[in-house]
Parts: structure tokens; C-alpha cells; sequence
């Protein structure tokens, strides 16, 4: 029996847009017969929904949104087009006082905001980004429409086509002016962030495991507490590792004692409750959390510097800090975040530590409200550690794969994702997602390092959601429609899986107050496209890696934009990988598959392990391409390489073999020989020093935090 053909729309928007929207075009339909309304990501339409129906482009950018979609465009793509056009179609409007599109005429009104005749004070790049836009859309449209529907269907559609232009954007100067200022900010940025990858990477370990001691000192107390059934408030201190020097202060506190200990601030009905722990203030509701007294250095009387994220509690930044704020409070803030640099391009207010995911860096409601009550600074531990642990592993990966964000969301607790390949008496690590641009999967090869941290990762999702296992949830990121099935993804809390902004705010967490300045003094913060961009000025212009391999690297397509981004430094290996069978996985042994494989498969693997190096044991850490060898087996100061610390005598066998070949080399005149043995020297001392740092905050991961009590003054 035929399928019954489907007469109407399906989706909801259709009957909410009937009269508003053009009904025919509502009901556009592919060559298969399939109403494109259907297909739409729901983010676009709320979009046209809130902003784009009082005015007469609606239509016009409804068509856009469906082809874009025919196109298979990401959303975020789709809703940049359709928002730059709106934003911008009213200012020019208004500008030229009208408001219907029969009356604008792309070649003067676009035109005059394009020649910077209207609006001076927008910036090359707020023009240059309208007219990408605009003839994006407009060549997108009109080839979809004139390739796909009839002469009558043509006739009719043609009225939501935008206006072609009789112009070019080599008539005006913003195009070059706006990519080359582009550049110019990229390239800067970029060379402020490259050479601190290797202590980017330890910070980040470093301050994990700070927060891991204060996350430990918090519940050895909660812990104290309970047994021996102690009143609140306690006080507590612990003393940092030598490192750091300093003896950290602190009070526990919950809910109700610290209502109590401050009865001036707050009503009688909320005493009343905290005292007979009812409602807000019951035992089910209660939650434990921490008041930052001081630091003190342990080596004098001197005031210690206390814990990094200190002055982001102080100065108010966390969350959506900008609501309910006076004038002069949101000014002094807007300031300190400049400081900082913490600058919204758009104009916006900087959300820099707004997760937008509960549970997640963003204080509890309570201490939110209460925060200014307390004589010291509120903590509220587990969003804190929750932000710092998911920091952690995303810097891991941003700096040692060279993925996306989109590609990290992805990371999933199952064994088509996870691969665990033993060979040559070595397990290596490896995920599988579907990078950019693609619609099926691709291998990223990972480190010991980075597995381990995945593994903490697991241990705090099974830990917060009380389970054995990782639960599943729906795919929140810009490509959703790829994954329509929930999985037991990584990056998840609270039961929804997250999306960039919440991971974008863990890493800035997590990095806060590292210094990185271009050469002219502009503070540069740590965004993920610029650690792309620093694997790409590392690989091609210091390592004159040949760009298809850079581009395959980093599971790029275009060629044109590969140069842009950037290769990370080495990744970093920690001591072991614990609790492996935490991590639901397939597991090859290569070599047994290989002992029992026909001999033109042996071949075809030899082959293959002579081209590559993700099998292979090389000078001072191991291999982790699967491509070409970039570098001509040149491995010493190679990018695709993670150093190992067991393996750090190897390169102090090199430095002493550079001096040996530079001594001999110069006795005998050959100048250009003596200069490759001392960089030789210097590439291994540079590897050395990375080791150093791992060795340090390996070490830091096993110190012990002791806490004493101090009596409550």
C-alpha cells in the first residue's frame, strides 16, 4: 500500500505563523516531497519568531532559513546570516526612513551603508560581515530556487529573493581593511599564546589539584561534623604544598548557622525557619558550603596570596553579574573585566564565567543572595571542582588534538567512541567523533594523560548522579540533528549534556589570571580557536610542516584557513591509567591481530607502521599522528609527539651527544652542521623543561591535605 502523502506541515509553527508568514511558502517542498518547514532546527525559528515578524523581510529570511537547511548549514551558521541581516536591514531602514522592501533598492540604500556614507561609526568588520551575509544568502536562495522548482514556482518564489547587486566588494576598502585587522589580531594573539602552551597545560593541572585538596579539606569536615555531631560554624585551616607555601583558613557553614550567626540580615520569619530547619532551611534543602578567611605565608607573618579564583568572588563576575546592578557597580565591573581582558567584541556585557548550566561554577541561590553577609569571601565547592574538573579535560584536549568544541562535546562513554589499541607491549587511546564539515567519524589519538583525565571525569558524573554508570542524554550542540539518539557523553551535569558557552567558562575559570600580553601590551585571554591557531604558526612556520598534513592534523578540509589555526605544544602523560574498565571501550591487540593475519595483511601493516608514528616508540615520548611523518622522522621537537617522563634520559643522552657531534663538527669547519647539533641541544632541553613541569604537578597530585580545627571565634 502507497504511503499516504502528507497534505499539511507537521510542524507546530505552521499554525502559529498562518496569516503572519506566507502560507505557500510555509508549504515548500523538496524534490521528495517533503515540506522543508519540517526540517528546521526550532532555534531559527524562535528567532524569526521574536524579532522578525513586524517587519517585511520576514519572508524573505524564512526562504533563507530553508535552503540553508536543504544546505545542511549548521544553525549557528544559518542564525548569523539571518540575524546580521534583521539587526542590520532596521537600522538602514530607519536611516532612509522606510519600511517596505519595494522600496529598497540595494544598490543605494545597501550601498550607501557599505561606502560608510550612513552610520560612520560601524566598524570594517560590522560592514563587511553584512555584505558576506547578504550575498551569501542571496546566491544560495535564487540557485536553489531557479534549480529546483518550475518556471510557475519560480514566478512565484522569485518576490522572496533578495535583491542582486550591481556591485562587488572590491568597490569599497572594508573587506581588505576588516580581514586584514582580522589577522593582524589573530596573528598577535596567537604569538602571546604559543610559547606558554607547556605551562598553560601545567596550570591547569596544577590548580585541579588545588581544588581537589580544598574539595577533599571540605568533606573531611562535613565529614567531622556529622560523625561527632559538632555545631556550625567550624573553623578549619591546611597548609598548601612547598610550591605555594601558604596556610588557607576557612569556616563550614550550612544554611541554617549561618542564619543564625548573622540574625541582623535577615527577617524574623527566616530565623524562624532556619531555627526549626523547616522548608528552605529542612534537612532535605540544606547544603554545606565554605567562608575563605585568609591566607598566610607559611615562611613568615606576611599575608598569603590565597587561592586563585579569590578576586572573581571578590569583584562579583561570576554568573550573569550585569542583572539588578547599580550604574556604578556595573561600571566598576565592565572596568575590572577589561583588566583583565575580558571584553565582549559585540558590545555586549562579558559573560566570561557564566556557565549557563546548573551545578556547574555558578554559586548556589543562597549564597548568591548571601554572599555580601559573610566577613569573608562564599565558596561553594562542588560547582567550583565540577567547573575545574570539565576545565581540565578540555584544556587536555584543546591542547594536545587540536579539536573543535563541537568535536569534544561529542566524547562519549561508549566503545564505538573510546578505542583502546595495545601494540608493541603499549596501549594507546584514541576517540572517535564526526568532526566539522563531515557526517561520518573520524580518529583523534589521545595520551595516557588525557584518558586519565577522562576517567575523573567519569568518576564525578557516577559520583554526582549516585549510579555505576554514566547516564545518557540528548546531544545540546549545533549539530544535534547528527546525534538524535541520547548518549553517555562526557560533558554533561545535572542531566542535560552541555554546550560551548558552559565549557568556554570552565576553561576561563580555570586559567584565570595567567598573564598573556601581545607585544603591544593588550591582555590576551585563553579562547579555544586560538589554541588551533597556535598548533598551525607551530607546525608550518617553526616546523615547516607541509599544510595538507597540518589540515589533516586537524581534521580540516579548506586549506585556505589551515594556516590560521594552531598546533598544540605536546601533550602532557601522566604515571598510569587506573580503573581502564571505568571507561566502556573496544581493546585491539594489534600485535596478536597481526600474528594472525594473512601475510598481505602483515604487509599492508609494516607498511603502514613505516609511514606513521601512532604505533611506534620514538625519542623521548611517544608518537601520536596517524599520518605522514611530518617531520621526516625528525621526531626531536616534533608537535606530534607527547613526551614521556620515563623516557628523560633519552634526551639528556642527546644534549650530551650534541655536544660531542658540535665539538667535532667545529674542529673539522662544517659551521652548518655545528649550528643543527646545537639546536639539536636546544630542542631536547626545551622537551626537558616540559617534562619538569609534569613531573611537578604529578607529584602535587598525591599530597595529602591535613586539615586542624581552630575554635569559632
Amino acid at each position: 500500500m502507497a504511503d499516504t502523502m502528507q497534505l499539511r506541515p507537521s510542524t507546530e509553527w505552521y499554525d502559529k505563523w498562518i496569516g503572519k508568514m506566507d502560507t505557500k511558502l510555509m508549504c515548500l517542498q523538496n524534490c521528495r516531497n517533503e515540506f522543508l518547514i519540517d526540517k528546521v532546527d526550532e532555534r531559527l525559528f524562535i528567532y524569526l519568531n521574536r524579532n522578525c515578524l513586524n517587519f517585511d523581510w520576514k519572508n524573505h529570511l524564512l526562504l533563507i532559513i530553508l535552503i540553508e537547511t536543504t544546505q545542511k548549514k549548521d544553525v549557528g551558521t544559518t542564525q548569523r546570516i539571518i540575524g546580521t541581516l534583521n539587526t542590520r536591514f532596521k537600522d538602514i531602514f530607519t536611516n532612509f526612513n522606510i519600511t517596505r522592501l519595494l522600496d529598497f533598492d540595494v544598490n543605494v540604500h545597501l550601498y550607501s551603508y557599505l561606502k560608510s556614507e550612513i552610520f560612520p561609526n560601524d566598524s570594517n568588520n560590522k560592514r563587511f560581515d553584512l555584505w558576506r551575509c547578504y550575498s551569501v544568502a542571496e546566491y544560495h536562495t535564487k540557485k536553489w530556487v531557479y534549480n529546483n522548482l518550475s518556471f510557475e514556482e519560480q514566478e512565484y518564489y522569485k518576490k522572496f529573493l533578495l535583491q542582486p547587486t550591481t556591485f562587488d566588494s572590491r568597490d569599497f576598502s572594508f573587506r581588505k581593511l576588516a580581514l586584514e585587522h582580522a589577522q593582524v589580531i589573530r596573528k598577535d594573539e596567537t604569538d602571546a599564546i604559543v610559547p606558554m602552551l607547556p605551562t598553560i597545560r601545567a596550570e591547569a593541572n596544577l590548580r585541579w589539584n588545588q581544588m581537589k585538596r580544598l574539595r577533599e579539606a571540605f568533606h573531611q569536615q562535613i565529614q567531622e561534623v556529622e560523625t561527632k555531631s559538632l555545631s556550625l560554624p567550624i573553623e578549619f585551616f591546611y597548609d598548601e604544598p612547598e610550591r605555594i607555601g601558604e596556610r588557607f583558613h576557612f569556616r563550614l557553614w550550612d544554611k541554617p548557622s549561618f542564619v543564625l550567626h548573622h540574625q541582623t540580615h535577615f527577617s524574623k520569619s527566616v530565623i524562624k525557619q532556619a531555627t526549626q530547619r523547616k522548608l528552605t532551611y529542612s534537612n532535605k534543602n540544606n547544603a554545606y558550603f565554605l567562608e575563605f578567611i585568609r591566607a598566610e605565608s607559611l615562611e613568615g607573618e606576611s599575608e598569603g596570596e590565597g587561592l586563585w579564583f579569590n578576586e572573581l568572588i571578590e569583584f562579583n563576575v561570576l554568573g550573569y553579574w550585569f542583572k539588578n546592578r547599580p550604574i556604578e557597580e556595573h561600571e566598576r565591573i565592565l572596568k575590572v573585566l577589561s583588566l583583565w581582558g575580558y571584553e565582549n567584541e559585540h558590545g555586549q556585557n562579558p559573560t566570561s564565567f557564566s556557565s549557563s548550566h546548573k551545578g556547574i561554577l555558578t554559586p548556589s541561590l543562597f549564597i548568591a543572595l548571601n554572599k555580601y553577609k559573610a566577613q569573608g569571601l562564599l565558596i561553594d565547592v562542588e560547582p567550583f571542582y565540577a567547573a575545574c574538573t570539565f576545565g581540565l579535560l578540555a584544556t587536555d584536549i584543546l591542547t594536545t588534538t587540536g579539536a573543535r568544541i563541537n568535536e569534544l562535546l561529542q566524547i562519549s562513554n561508549t566503545k564505538e567512541c573510546i578505542l583502546i589499541k595495545k601494540v608493541k607491549e603499549k596501549l594507546h587511546f584514541s576517540f572517535k567523533v564526526i568532526p566539522k564539515g563531515r557526517d561520518s567519524i573520524e580518529e583523534f589519538y589521545i595520551s595516557k594523560q588525557t584518558m586519565e583525565h577522562i576517567q575523573t571525569v567519569a568518576r564525578l558524573l557516577k559520583e554526582h548522579y549516585a549510579t555505576e554508570k554514566i547516564p545518557s542524554n540528548l546531544y545540546r550542540g549545533v549539530r544535534r540533528h547528527l546525534f538524535p539518539k541520547p548518549m553517555p557523553y562526557y560533558f554533561q551535569y545535572e542531566g542535560k549534556v552541555m554546550k560551548k558557552e558552559t565549557i568556554y567558562s570552565c576553561i576561563k575559570f580555570l586559567l584565570h589570571g595567567l598573564v598573556f600580553e601581545t607585544q603591544s601590551g593588550k591582555p590576551v585571554t585563553i579562547k579555544t580557536h586560538l589554541l588551533r591557531h597556535a598548533f598551525a604558526t607551530e607546525a608550518v612556520q617553526r616546523q615547516n610542516v607541509n599544510i595538507d598534513i597540518v589540515a589533516k592534523m586537524l581534521h580540516q578540509k579548506d586549506l585556505n584557513v589551515t594556516s590560521y589555526y594552531s598546533e598544540p605544544t605536546p601533550s602532557q602523560i601522566s604515571e598510569s591509567v587506573s580503573e581502564l574498565h571505568d571507561v566502556i571501550s573496544s581493546y585491539v591487540d594489534i600485535d596478536d591481530a597481526y600474528l594472525r593475519s594473512p601475510k598481505e595483511l602483515q604487509q599492508q601493516f609494516d607498511e603502514h607502521a613505516e609511514k606513521v608514528g601512532v604505533y611506534n616508540k620514538v625519542l623521548g615520548g611517544t608518537c601520536v599522528t596517524d599520518f605522514v611523518c611530518p617531520i621526516k622522522m625528525q621526531c626531536l621537537g616534533c608537535k606530534a609527539k607527547v613526551p614521556e617522563p620515563d623516557q628523560e634520559d633519552e634526551l639528556l643522552e642527546v644534549i650530551q651527544l650534541s655536544k660531542d657531534m658540535e665539538k667535532r663538527f667545529k674542529s673539522i669547519g662544517l659551521e652548518v652542521e655545528v649550528r643543527k647539533a646545537k639546536e639539536m641541544a636546544k630542542q631536547a632541553k626545551i622537551e626537558l623543561k616540559e617534562i619538569d613541569l609534569i613531573k611537578q604537578y604529578r607529584k602535587e597530585r598525591h599530597y595529602e591535605t591535613a586539615t586542624k580545627l581552630n575554635p569559632f571565634r
